[in-house]
């Protein structure tokens, strides 16, 4: 076979394209080592990116406004206004559980102060004891001798009170009287400031005028009997949460007005206006607030 000229002619062709086919291979292996060291191109533009203008080329801008807030989502602002309704609601509750509470206990003080009142009179409606200061009118009458006549407890609920009986006011009124008249003359003008005096004492008096022969009085003669009606109440102040105590010709003529917590509406308190009532030393005066 070795000397057959055609296998020879065969075996070159063979061998050239043999060569042929190793030295592409090479060509290719050469260009795939080039394209992997080249650096890689950029990535294709769209076609908006294309038209936009350079980052760095493009002018300063102003600040941008700040974004408004999203609109809240559907309900929220009933929901937060439902929330702000309950909470006044309980704070409204809150506040009047608060007052009915003081309500209460003034009412309480109240009656408290009716029943010790009412128990202390009827004590000295039996033993009619002597007073022991004169009253002083002007300076132009002292009316002594005095004792005690009569008194009376007396209580007014608040009319507007519907859920429960809630008092307004708790009275004492008494009489002290002398065995004795009184009479007092006084020239015009000055009688008639002496009869300014007797009214404001709540005294009652007869009047006598002596006129001359013009008619023009020239003095007058007042007689009255020794008697002096004084008192005090108790009125519920509800809304300032405390309660008045006013005192008319305790001691002497005239009134007299404190302002007092209910809580100083104690045995204590009592006691000092017991003394007050019977016209002896006491201590009101320092334990509550005057106000007129």
């Amino acid at each position: 076979m070795s000397n057959d000229p055609n296998w020879k002619e065969t075996q070159a062709k063979l061998l050239r394209e043999i060569e042929i086919f190793a030295r592409s291979k090479h060509d290719l292996a050469a260009m795939d080592a080039a394209d992997k060291t080249k650096p890689k191109a950029a990535a294709a533009l769209t076609p908006q990116a294309a038209v936009r203008p350079a980052a760095a080329a493009a002018p300063a801008q102003p600040a941008a406004a700040p974004a408004a807030p999203p609109p809240q989502a559907s309900g929220s602002l009933l929901e937060r206004l439902k929330r702000e309704a309950q909470a006044k609601r309980l704070t409204d509750s809150q506040v009047q559980v608060n007052q009915g509470h003081v309500q209460r206990a003034i009412s309480d003080a109240l009656q408290s102060t009716f029943q010790y009142l009412r128990e202390f009179c009827e004590q000295l409606n039996v033993l009619k004891p002597p007073y022991p200061v004169a009253y002083n009118l002007l300076n132009l009458a002292q009316i002594d001798g005095l004792v005690w006549q009569e008194g009376r407890t007396d209580f007014r609920l608040v009319p507007e009170a519907k859920e429960e009986r809630l008092l307004e006011q708790v009275t004492l009124r008494f009489r002290l009287a002398a065995d004795r008249q009184f009479s007092v003359e006084r020239e015009n003008p000055a009688h008639e400031a002496f009869r300014r005096a007797l009214i404001e004492a709540n005294i009652a008096y007869h009047e006598e005028e002596f006129r001359n022969e013009k008619s023009r009085v020239e003095r007058a003669l007042y007689t009255f009997a020794g008697e002096v009606k004084a008192g005090l109440a108790f009125g519920a102040d509800y809304q300032a949460g405390d309660i008045r105590f006013v005192t008319r010709n305790l001691r002497r003529f005239g009134a007299a007005e404190y302002r007092v917590p209910y809580e100083m509406l104690n045995q204590e308190t009592f006691e000092e206006i017991g003394r007050l009532i019977l016209g002896e030393e006491n201590r009101i005066d320092k334990m509550l607030r005057r106000v007129a």
